[in-house]
């Protein structure tokens, strides 16, 4: 269990043993279910690298889901298509106002392909002065909005963590609930959760004095399952609301800190226009045209790279809506085949105890949980409710069981069990003969099983009688090795 992970290794084993196929349905929706986790880690990690990439331009991409169709389907669910990164569009904030990639390469070509810069005579001191008090009444404006957008982000990110919190909080105590839903079908005391008593569950002490009036009523663990799940929606829809916001604070506060820096640098290609002589070149013309070849070529590479993301996302959407897909196709119930061996298991067990003695109760009494695929009694623990000799005789009838039923279903059991004295807790000689002439019936199918037993040669020979078995006797030696005896996988 340790090293191999295996869950519930009990059941796991009679599964094999019998050649149940319910398994390699669990075995292939955890396969499933894994690789759909590790394809929606990429998702989130492209995402993350496509928005990085926008941001680097001062935009954002619009259209493109947190995680694509498929990725939260539960309960067999399927989307009919998977999604489409080709209607996610790359748009950048100008004059705050989000503009699509296509217009702002149009106005960048624009302003890249003017042929001349005009002389600062030709521009006029008058129009360079205005020109500048409009660049400085735009970077206030600028530097103003970027204060509000950063204090907007700053809220948004601080709801976003104190959703979290609660979101982590309510899905601890719903597991919690969870757990108790177990433990009351597994058959626990129903006093434990008598949450509406007016005495402490530990010490049994009395609260009146402590509590100022009664609680009310309470609400059972369904109800709170229930009521739980709601708040969890809620919240959920909460926080995605919350990330979305805080996402486009985040991406409008990069694109104005874009336009602060292309405001500045204006501004200071302007300033020098003021005091060069007037048959030099306007520096605020030639600032524009250059930074808007700059831009442009930046720009284009930015989109290159967006597409490239966005080609890469839709190889994962298309692989996990592929995955969702099988998932969604396999079976959501234990097959009708797998019922009826655990029935034959069941049938088979109750007809050895009855033959063993068994008699605590009835034998009818003990069946195969559904659970579990061990030995039970409904409302009972068959370790504590049975006799010693009781319990000795069910792991024999079940462990025996198992290998019969398997034998006649030709299933992946090797056809061997080993039983250490079967006879333990003083079993009746009389049961203890059914016993063994039952385990002797493995040569008629070609099975073998060993059992040790402290009884004489003489007295194994009078129980058997004519069943077809071996009896080898150890002799004084027993199973210990002989002192000197080398191994020679030792060396």
């Amino acid at each position: 269990m340790t090293q191999y992970q295996l869950r519930e290794p009990t059941r796991r084993a009679a599964e094999f043993l019998l050649g149940f196929a319910g398994p390699a349905t669990a075995a292939q929706r955890y396969r499933l279910e894994d690789q759909i986790k590790k394809l929606r880690g990429e998702w989130a990690s492209k995402l993350a690298a496509v928005e990085a990439t926008a941001a680097a331009a001062g935009g954002r991409v619009v259209g493109l889901p947190d995680l694509p169709a498929g990725a939260r389907s539960r309960n067999g669910s399927r989307p009919t298509r998977p999604t489409a990164t080709s209607e996610a569009r790359l748009q950048v904030l100008v004059d705050e106002e989000w503009v699509s990639d296509e217009e702002v390469v149009r106005t960048l070509e624009e302003a890249a392909t003017q042929t001349s810069a005009p002389h600062v005579a030709n521009v006029g001191q008058d129009s360079i002065r205005e020109r500048l008090l409009e660049q400085e009444r735009e970077l206030t404006r600028l530097s103003t909005t970027a204060r509000i957008v950063e204090q907007n982000l700053t809220l948004n990110e601080k709801q976003v963590a104190i959703l979290d919190s609660r979101i982590n909080a309510l899905t601890d105590e719903k597991i919690k609930n969870q757990d108790v839903k177990t433990l009351l079908r597994l058959g626990a005391s129903i006093d434990v959760l008598d949450l509406g008593g007016t005495d402490c569950p530990t010490c049994h002490q009395p609260l009146s004095n402590v509590e100022a009036r009664h609680v009310g009523p309470v609400l059972d663990v369904d109800a709170t399952i229930s009521l739980l799940s709601s708040q969890l929606r809620t919240f959920e829809e909460m926080r995605r609301q919350a990330q979305e916001a805080a996402t486009e604070s985040r991406a409008s506060y990069r694109a104005i800190q874009r336009a602060v820096d292309t405001c500045r640098t204006e501004i200071r290609a302007l300033q020098a226009d003021l005091v060069v002589p007037e048959d030099f070149p306007s520096s605020g013309d030639i600032a524009r045209r250059v930074a808007a070849e700059v831009r442009l070529s930046e720009f284009n590479r930015i989109r290159e790279a967006v597409q490239d993301l966005l080609a890469e996302m839709q190889e994962l959407a298309n692989s996990i809506f592929e995955v969702r897909s099988e998932l969604s196709a396999l079976p959501n119930v234990t097959p009708e085949e797998d019922n009826r061996r655990r029935d034959m298991l069941q049938r088979v067990v109750r007809e050895q105890l009855t033959d063993f003695g068994f008699s605590s109760y009835g034998a009818t009494l003990v069946s195969i949980d559904e659970e579990t695929l061990r030995p039970e009694r409904e409302g009972l623990n068959l370790d504590t409710d049975a006799s010693a000799s009781d319990v000795v005789r069910t792991k024999i009838a079940y462990l025996n069981g198992i290998r019969e039923v398997a034998n006649s279903l030709r299933t992946q059991h090797p056809g061997f069990l080993m039983l250490d004295e079967p006879r333990q807790h003083e079993l009746d000689e009389d049961h203890f003969r059914a016993t063994l002439r039952r385990l002797a019936r493995c040569s008629e199918v070609g099975d073998q099983v060993i059992a040790t037993s402290a009884a004489s040669v003489s007295a194994l020979s009078v129980m058997l009688g004519s069943a077809p078995a071996n009896v080898i006797d150890l002799g004084s030696q027993r199973l210990i090795r002989p002192i000197g005896r080398e191994d020679a996988m030792e060396y």
